[in-house]
């Protein structure tokens, strides 16, 4: 197992049993929005959105690199 993967796992296990002490109930408000969820889910839905903006911007620094690569051909 890689050393990547390792810190990965630890922190994803770090995670989890951040998640599982704060499953209280709370409000979450968003400009006129309002609901009431678990903060487990809370936190579990902003981790997810996080992780989606790290590789799509991941992403598209690769797709840019591709391109100029391509160009200076």
């Amino acid at each position: 197992m890689t050393p990547k993967r390792v810190l990965f796992l630890v922190i994803g296990l770090l995670f989890a049993i951040f998640v599982f002490q704060n499953a209280q109930v709370v409000e979450v408000r968003f400009l006129f929005w309002s609901a009431h969820a678990s903060r487990a889910l809370v936190l579990l839905g902003t981790m997810i959105l996080g992780l989606l903006a790290g590789w799509l911007t991941a992403w598209m620094r690769q797709k840019e690199h591709e391109l100029e690569k391509k160009q200076n051909s």
